[in-house]
């Protein structure tokens, strides 16, 4: 039953409301798209906070909001030490590769393997399997906001799906780059906004912050130091911290990071931006991660558990449920997480769609088609938006099929193309060696073999089901909603074993067993099929490459990592590691970058 008041319905509408128009504003403005290079990089001088809070929403979505929490809720707060490993590989990838991703002169960052490895058909290639990992990444973003609005308006998900999609094409298509660019500002304060309000909200019902906090540790949430090296364990420090710190190294790689890269004013102001935005997301990880332990601490303190009362359908309703039951009595509050929410998940899709019109113009159709106008140019570029946010919307059905947390969905179904598509950049920037048939050989190796272990992992009976923790206490449930686990009374115990056969997918025998064969390969952790990727692209690639004759690179088109991480051995031994590039001396680099940062502190 629908619990939202006029109020919250005249705060949500207020936001897709202005949302809609700062779209209309730009597109009225018209003096940032006057070029398609305008409509989709803006004017390349913006201010870099903006451009952070961007970035930062554009990875931080309602997946996050949800699927965060479900996570904490059934496992723990383990998950946060990938949001540390993340922070650290940005840290890394702002030393090695922002300055030269800021210095290239080009729109798509896929132009970059035309440039690198002289092949037209190689950067196609890459376009295509980031093209369709934008979307799968678009859909999974799209359905979220859905089920929630499912949950306290009773409005159907088939309808929210296409509401939304519809919402975020307009003030995109019509507005461009920078209309995205403040919109996610507007989104970033009220996604937090929202997440605050909750953490608030919960705490005090759950009886206090004292009382929250020992109820998660007793509960055996606070388990973010697992140790264990098993590649098969669900989640561990080291799959979360090293999974996370590779996509975190990768993230200049990416067509939304790069629109924002080059949208600042220089080196300077893309390094300043791109660390702030590092932070930002380090901080709102970490109010997902607080709100999954405070609803379970709420939960249990109300003597329910909603998941094993089948009071939800799935855990990616547990927030939703949450907000219901929390805010019921409160005015407005429903209205602004329900805002926030979607505000959260319009940031990420606007992001992805621009990111997805900018590569299907420069990759697919400019190098395909005679010289056009601007404006027929800008128009292809806004169909394409409008045609892929259809695409979205068939995935977004297709995953409401999908069982689990939609966080480790999404991780599984995008590893096999992310994985291959990052593997061929970093061998591209850091390989010398490496050359066009290494890198098409080895992406195309890395794309079957994880395309394979992730469809195991979705489809083989026999993969390795992990334990989910104790749920929350079930002794106030009204015994209706839970006869299917027993017929008298109702002991944690027992809900803890039936939880595990009936969210877990098995029965508790199985978790004990273990996989046999092939189900050992697809039990490895979905933290590490990203990883395993990238591992796949960089050794095939590299022997590969060497049944070519090497070709005289651009030094611009490669980073140095001896030079940078492992200064302390002798040249002659880095002169090796080259691979026979000849790059700028590092006194020239330091004057040049000392340069920069007094002419970005003028125009600050």
């Amino acid at each position: 039953m629908a619990f939202l008041k006029l109020e919250d319905y005249v705060i949500f509408i207020i936001t897709l409301t202005f949302s809609l128009g700062i779209g209309l504003f730009y597109s009225l403005r018209g003096g940032n798209q006057r070029t398609t290079r305008q409509f989709i990089l803006g004017d390349g001088n913006m201010w870099y906070f903006p451009l952070a809070l961007s970035l930062m929403v554009s990875y931080e979505s309602g997946i996050m909001m949800l699927g965060v929490p479900a996570e904490v809720y059934m496992y723990g707060m383990q998950w946060y030490m990938s949001s540390i490993g993340n922070l650290f590989g940005r840290i890394v990838a702002l030393y090695l590769l922002i300055p030269s991703q800021r210095k290239l002169d080009v729109t798509s960052v896929y132009e970059y393997f035309e440039l690198r490895y002289q092949s037209h058909g190689l950067r196609l290639f890459a376009t295509v399997l980031s093209l369709l990992s934008l979307v799968n990444y678009l859909g999974s973003v799209v359905f979220v906001p859905a089920v929630t609005l499912e949950i306290v308006a009773d409005i159907p998900m088939e309808i929210s799906i296409i509401t939304l999609m519809a919402v975020v094409l307009i003030y995109t298509i019509i507005g461009g780059f920078t209309a995205v660019i403040w919109t996610d500002v507007f989104q970033a304060i009220l996604m937090c906004g929202g997440m605050f309000a909750i953490l608030i909200k919960g705490t005090i019902e759950a009886g206090g912050l004292t009382k929250t906090w020992t109820t998660v540790m007793e509960k055996g949430r606070f388990n973010m130091f697992d140790f264990d090296p098993d590649p098969t364990l669900r989640q561990s420090f080291w799959s979360l911290f090293i999974g996370d710190f590779i996509r975190g190294l990768r993230m200049p790689f990416t067509q939304t990071t790069f629109q924002r890269i080059k949208a600042t004013r220089s080196v300077s102001a893309a390094k300043r931006m791109f660390f702030v935005s590092s932070l930002l997301s380090v901080g709102i990880a970490m109010l997902a991660v607080l709100s999954g332990a405070v609803m379970f601490s709420y939960y249990h303190a109300t003597g329910c558990d909603p998941l094993v009362a089948k009071q939800v359908g799935n855990q990616n309703q547990l927030m939703a449920k949450m907000v219901r039951d929390v805010f019921q009595d409160t005015p407005c509050l429903p209205g602004l997480f329900l805002a926030a929410l979607f505000s959260a998940s319009l940031s990420t899709m606007s992001s992805m769609l621009s990111a997805i019109s900018a590569l299907f113009w420069e990759d697919i159709i400019k190098p395909h088609t005679k010289p056009m106008s601007d404006k027929k140019s800008i128009r292809i570029t806004q169909t394409s938006a409008f045609l892929f946010g259809g695409f979205a919307i068939v995935i977004a059905y297709a995953i409401t099929g999908i069982k689990g947390p939609i966080s480790r969905i999404l991780d599984v179904t995008g590893a096999c193309m992310g994985g291959a598509v990052s593997g061929m950049m970093f061998l591209g920037w850091f390989v010398p060696t490496a050359n066009a048939l290494g890198a098409s050989v080895g992406g195309f190796v890395s794309f079957v073999i994880v395309g394979w272990i992730s469809f195991g992992k979705l489809l083989s009976p026999g993969v390795r089901v992990h334990a989910i923790l104790e749920p929350a206490s079930t002794k106030s449930c009204p015994i209706f909603n839970i006869s299917k686990f027993t017929n008298t009374t109702v002991s944690d115990h027992t809900s803890w074993t039936d939880w595990n056969s009936t969210i877990g997918g098995t029965t508790p025998v199985s978790v004990v067993s273990g996989p046999q064969g092939l189900d050992v390969l697809y039990s490895l952790s979905y933290k590490w099929l990203f990883p395993i990727g990238i591992l796949l692209v960089l050794i095939v690639g590299t022997i590969v490459s060497r049944l070519q004759a090497r070709k005289p690179i651009d030094p611009g088109l490669v980073v140095p990592v001896c030079d940078h991480l492992c200064f302390c051995i002798p040249e002659r031994f880095r002169r090796k590691l080259r691979g026979g590039v000849k790059y700028p001396k590092t006194d020239e680099k330091i004057d040049e970058d000392k340069a920069e940062a007094m002419d970005v502190l003028v125009l600050d």
